[in-house]
């Protein structure tokens, strides 16, 4: 057995093999990483599953994946852009300082595409920040569009979306846990008693940390033992501290990724009930993931800040699309009502057999004759055998 990151100070042990040090290993194989790995899977169990769901809907799935070549890496790019948005490295304003507005944007356009600033602009150092709200918004908008290109119903499409995003979720937030990153704060809590000095002090020993992390919050050893991290970084937004030493610190990744997995599964049982409105799943996966979002959000230390109330920009989006998904719940519930979602399935897949079904061949002037003399001679057979 050896002590979990080489250092005395964490309590986790684990035993000391190829396996287990490949699987804390951020890497999977050679410069492919673990986090990449997450992500890619999400993306492919989430596009099986939606045409799945679209098939129920009369949707092709040629049609489907013509949506998701353009919708996923755009999606992506978008988490890319909104995390620089808000960024407190300020990378266009300090490429804007240095070298004028046109030089600047080109420099932020590089590095939003993972490649490194100046002098090593054209060495390619990956996507390192992205944010999940940039990700909905372009893959809503992006659906909305394939929308009206394929000539689809709306609500149709946003149901569809809906288990999408939380797969890709649910997946995707476990290649933080392999990163070491999006985690919450220290385990017990910190004092701030050196804030001058940008130092915070754990309220509890870190076998303390341990035992609460174990023993109180129920997380499986496999997953405490990559929680204990030295001397991270606590963004407050308008100034930055240290937890000092070896901590242990709230797996905020698994909270977000079992909340995503509870909302997906009552997202399979609703959708058998006639009570949901077809539509309604886009607008309820925007109230459950930003209530989820929201308070998570609130013991993680690496947000980004807004002015707003000095909020989380997550926090602050979590609101908005909370807000927009109670407004498109009672649109879709009371103002314009429609079918359900159970008979949006029930309706499209009669339109299919309907579409299956032999169709009868019309007529034309020489059937029709044919036939007529047919019938003559049948009547004049009858005739006869009555004489």
């Amino acid at each position: 057995m050896f002590n979990f990151l080489t250092d005395s100070s964490c309590c986790g042990t684990i035993p000391d093999n190829w396996f287990t040090n490949w699987f804390y290993d951020p890497d999977f194989i050679g410069n492919i990483t673990k986090y990449s790995i997450c992500i890619l899977t999400g993306i492919i169990i989430a596009f099986f599953v939606c045409t799945i769901e679209a098939k129920r809907m009369n949707m092709k799935r040629d049609d489907i994946l013509d949506c998701a070549i353009i919708i996923v890496p755009l999606a992506i790019l978008g988490a890319r852009i909104w995390y620089l948005s808000f960024d407190g490295t300020a990378t266009f304003q300090t490429y804007l300082a240095d070298y004028g507005f046109f030089k600047a944007i080109f420099y932020t356009s590089m590095y939003a595409i993972g490649f490194t600033s100046v002098p090593y602009l054209w060495h390619f150092n990956g996507l390192s920040g992205l944010a999940i709200h940039g990700a909905i918004l372009v893959a809503f908008v992006g659906s909305i569009i394939c929308v009206h290109i394929k000539k689809w119903k709306t609500r149709r499409m946003l149901d569809i979306v809906a288990p999408g995003l939380l797969i890709g979720q649910i997946a995707g937030r476990w290649g933080n846990f392999f990163n070491q990153e999006a985690h919450g704060t220290v385990i017990g809590g910190f004092n701030a008693t050196d804030l001058a000095n940008g130092i915070l002090t754990p309220n509890l020993t870190i076998a303390e940390q341990y035992d609460m992390l174990i023993n109180t919050y129920h997380i499986p050893k496999w997953i405490a033992n990559n929680m204990c991290m030295y001397n991270e970084s606590y963004d407050f937004g308008t100034y930055t501290s240290y937890v000092s030493g070896w901590n242990y610190y709230h797996p905020t990744f698994l909270y977000e990724s079992l909340w995503n997995l509870l909302g997906l599964a009552l997202y399979f049982v609703f959708r058998r009930t006639k009570f949901v409105k077809s539509g309604a799943f886009g607008a309820l996966y925007l109230i459950w993931y930003g209530i989820g979002r929201f308070f998570i959000e609130a013991i993680r230390m690496d947000s980004l800040y807004t002015n707003f109330f000095n909020l989380k920009t997550a926090q602050v989006t979590s609101i908005i699309m909370i807000a927009i998904g109670i407004f498109a719940l009672i649109y879709i519930r009371f103002i314009k009502k429609g079918e359900s979602y159970k008979e949006a399935i029930s309706s499209a897949s009669s339109n299919i057999e309907v579409e299956d079904a032999p169709k009868e061949e019309p007529k034309t002037e020489e059937t029709k004759e044919v036939i007529k003399d047919k019938s003559k001679e049948v009547q004049e057979e009858k005739q006869e055998k009555k004489k």
